[in-house]
């Protein structure tokens, strides 16, 4: 029996009927109103009513276990570069060839971790035909996912989990946003950065703008450093 929940839904029933079985229920909105800023400190304030700490610095990089690291393919050089190029939604993916030319101009002569989550089968299908040195990442555990990504010299990819969590293990991640806005869900992490497309529309990204950000917003040897 749990002590204590938190519903993040519009949905009255629902949190009746959890009201039913569970002692204290906090009770938020999935979206945070106007004028919060990122969505971390709305979901940290449902966590703060509990009574329970929460800091307000920036996280800590996310560890693996040396189990995890033993894992990793050995498809991939030591520092590759992975591309993530679903999401969600299909509005919030920036066009696939884009990807493609993306990988071209960032690794022309290296293999690059494609990562295939369970929404992203028919997009990432899509960029393996189109990019022959693609190295599919498909069906593996978050805790796997995190490991692999940790090893990366940089990733790009749409509004995210994936994105969310290649900042989380400290990696150089570059999120691509449409129709959100990456002040209120874009990664968080040192080595996080979102390019915003013009009036909120992907298809208007073009690969050099990405190209000239990705040269300009990293000074560090990790990302550079092939």
């Amino acid at each position: 029996m749990f002590g204590a929940a938190i519903v993040f839904s519009r949905t009255p029933v629902l949190v009746k009927r959890i009201s039913e079985i569970v002692p204290t229920v906090v009770q938020r909105d999935p979206s945070p109103p106007p004028g919060v800023g990122h969505a971390s400190v709305w979901l940290a304030d449902a966590v703060r009513e509990l009574g329970i700490p929460v800091r307000n610095d920036e996280p800590p990089p996310l560890s693996t276990t040396p189990a995890e690291t033993a894992e990793l393919t050995s498809r991939l050089p030591d520092r590759f570069l992975a591309l993530h190029p679903g999401s969600g939604s299909p509005r919030k993916n920036w066009p696939v060839e884009r990807f493609a030319a993306l990988a071209d101009a960032l690794a022309p002569q290296e293999p690059f971790a494609l990562i295939d989550g369970p929404a992203d089968y028919e997009v990432s299908a899509r960029l393996a035909n189109i990019a022959e040195r693609a190295v599919p990442v498909r069906d593996r555990s978050v805790s796997f996912v995190a490991a692999l990504l940790r090893r990366a010299r940089l990733c790009v990819g749409n509004d995210s989990g994936v994105s969310h969590l290649a900042a989380a293990v400290g990696t150089p991640t570059l999120a691509l946003f449409g129709p959100t806005d990456p002040f209120v869900w874009g990664p968080v992490g040192a080595g996080a950065r979102t390019l915003r497309a013009p009036d909120g529309d992907l298809e208007r990204l073009e690969v050099r703008t990405v190209l000239d950000y990705v040269s300009g917003a990293w000074t560090s040897s990790r990302l550079m450093s092939r």
